[in-house]
């Protein structure tokens, strides 16, 4: 009777099984690997301390994009509120002030020119007065037609005549001046209250980011605040996780060379549903080893290593949580 030894039995069977195995890890093919559909939870927070006004949603809650998830409250915002609408009505008042102050000034320098232009013109009106009384009188007395007018006073008269222009050129300078101070305060003030309504526009813009709205849709997987709370800048205010797979982590076996490139597009399908298809989009790969999840690995006990792939996905897609997916570039020769 012929003795076989074991080990020409067990060691056949030793070297397919590790090309088996290594066949499995390397993938189906040279364009083709391994992922597993996974999702990326969003945590949301706020960029100032607030406080929680109302809460509208608790963990395990269903929401939508859009859906309303609580209400802060920022009390420098009442503050800010109050100092802006103070300092545009004691602008007002300033410039209000300073116009009266100004038109004033005007008037002032209307009446004085008004009343040094009655004065000299009430003085030309007595020298021509006076003048023709002594050319009557010449007249009678000389009995003879009146003679011209009296060279002195017509000098006098024609020098207040020029003091009547110099004053209103003068007044006019004065008058342009005042307006242009006017004008001026007016344009200052405006521009104040012009900055004053956009502080206070900007202080409205605040008050409606004080609410908190879901970004997705998914599930409240937790909340790290409740009512009246008071919550400092940046802090993780609640953790939202999609309904359904957003992205897919591909692992290349360290000794496969798959041509990768970021920006191409690859085919997807479900492992265990083929059915189940969708495209993705290469947007990361890690150069560094990291271990096979145990989901990938024919033989749980058995390490492996190779490098993660980050895919994304389109926000709506019919694969489950964690499942395996292949991933294929087309068209690589």
């Amino acid at each position: 009777m012929i003795r076989l030894n074991a080990l020409y039995i067990l060691f056949p069977g030793a070297i397919i099984a590790c090309l088996w195995i290594a066949l499995d890890f390397h993938g189906q093919q040279g364009t083709t690997f391994f992922g597993i559909a996974e999702t990326e939870p969003r945590i949301l927070n706020f960029d100032h301390d607030i406080a929680i006004r109302e809460v509208f949603v608790s963990p395990g809650d269903k929401i939508k994009a859009g859906d309303t998830l609580a209400i802060f409250y920022r009390a420098e915002l009442d503050e800010d509120q109050f100092i802006r609408q103070r300092e545009m009505m004691a602008n007002e008042t300033e410039r209000t002030a300073e116009r009266a102050i100004l038109e004033k000034e005007r008037e002032v320098v209307q009446a004085r020119l008004q009343a040094d232009l009655s004065e000299l013109t009430t003085e030309i009106k007595l020298l021509h007065t006076e003048d023709s009384i002594m050319m009557v009188y010449r007249g009678n007395l000389y009995g003879q037609s009146p003679p011209e007018e009296n060279r002195v006073t017509k000098k006098h008269i024609e020098g207040l005549q020029e003091q009547i222009e110099d004053l209103k050129h003068q007044a006019a300078e004065e008058l342009m001046v005042l307006s242009a101070k006017i004008s001026a305060t007016e344009k200052v003030a405006a521009e104040e209250t012009t900055k004053l309504k956009g502080q206070l526009n900007m202080i409205q813009s605040e008050r409606e980011r004080l609410v908190l709205v879901s970004p997705i849709n998914g599930y409240v997987e937790d909340l790290f605040f409740s009512v009246n709370a008071m919550i400092p800048a940046h802090k993780d205010l609640i953790k939202i996780n999609p309904e359904s797979p957003n992205k897919i982590i591909g692992f290349i076996h360290e000794t496969n060379e798959v041509p990768l490139s970021i920006g191409s597009e690859v085919d997807l399908a479900s492992f265990n549903r083929p059915e189940i298809v969708a495209k993705g989009t290469i947007v990361g790969v890690n150069p560094k080893m990291t271990e096979l999840p145990l989901r990938l690995r024919k033989f749980i006990d058995l390490r492996s290593w190779g490098r993660e792939v980050y895919i994304t996905i389109p926000a709506v897609n019919s694969f489950y949580i964690s499942e395996k997916v292949n991933i294929t570039l087309p068209n690589v020769q």
